[in-house]
């Protein structure tokens, strides 16, 4: 039964890479401002590409646009999320890192890292990019339940319990997150 738990979480998470990522509203307003109205339509091109899980073409205008502009890291942070979703790790770390180089105080950019470190195996080092997303912003329920999802893996049932009761107490109508819970509590007894 945990291995389903653990699965659907997995699932849920690599269902929202997919999704469109929230921008910070002072970023957005600035990347879109030093930018013409063609590169507004390749964007919002891409994005809708990215969200229809078109990765490939949205890979190819993504690069086009860092092109004219590599000092965006929210199009770093986006390629980042389609090889890993592709599972080319390398790339996607490569990525990660450029977008948190350019804006290393963006809590999304380190969870984005932390899921490729959690997808690598690397529990240790998604531990250290969840736990620095959630220093930057702890509002976010998913965030804790990744950080519990990493501690859990490394069979640190203590401290996945404590991140697992967080994201309850943040979300306690979702079901899955008190599921987690009551599993990371049996394994402590």
């Amino acid at each position: 039964m945990l291995e389903i738990i653990i699965f659907v979480a997995t699932v849920i998470v690599l269902i929202m890479i997919l999704r469109k990522l929230p921008v910070d509203a002072d970023v957005a307003l600035k990347q879109a401002s030093g930018r013409g109205s063609q590169e507004k339509n390749q964007l919002a091109e891409a994005d809708e590409l990215f969200e229809q899980g078109e990765l490939k073409k949205a890979e190819k205008m993504y690069l086009k646009l860092l092109d004219k502009d590599s000092k965006d890291a929210t199009l770093y942070n986006k390629l980042g999320l389609i090889y890993l979703a592709d599972k080319n790790f390398k790339d996607a770390k490569s990525s990660l890192k450029q977008a948190l180089k350019l804006e290393p105080e963006n809590d999304t950019f380190y969870n984005n890292l932390g899921l490729l470190y959690y997808e690598m195996g690397k529990y240790d080092d998604a531990i250290e990019a969840y736990e620095a997303s959630i220093n930057i912003n702890d509002k976010i329920a998913s965030r804790l339940i990744n950080l519990g999802l990493a501690y859990f893996m490394n069979k640190k049932y203590r401290k996945a319990a404590d991140a697992y009761e967080k994201a309850v107490i943040l979300d306690p109508r979702n079901e899955s997150y008190v599921e987690l819970l009551k599993k990371a509590e049996e394994k402590i007894k």
